[in-house]
């Protein structure tokens, strides 16, 4: 059995910015405010997203497609972090 690491560093700009967003989702403020927060990058992604594919989310489903949202960035960090050698070419594909 392995053990996983502790923390994984981000080896480019873009897989930081992917753990950077990835975190975003995890953090819960326990102060509430009477005015309005801003609106959060990755919801503005989410509803973009949506825009572009002409999918209507509703509200009460947003926080869900989020939580998923930031698993699969999470999940895409940890494979951009992983060192590959030089010399790395990809698996053959077989046809019947």
């Amino acid at each position: 059995m392995t053990s996983r690491p502790s923390k994984v560093k981000a080896r480019s700009k873009s897989a930081r910015k992917v753990a950077k967003r990835a975190k975003i989702g995890t953090k819960i403020s326990a102060k509430t405010s009477a005015k309005p927060r801003a609106r959060d990058p990755l919801d503005e992604f989410i509803l973009a997203g949506a825009r572009s594919l002409n999918l209507k989310i509703e509200q009460a489903w947003l926080p869900e497609v989020r939580a998923n949202l930031v698993v699969t960035l999470r999940l895409g960090e940890l494979v951009a972090s992983f060192p590959l050698p030089d010399d790395a070419e990809p698996a053959p594909v077989f046809k019947a």
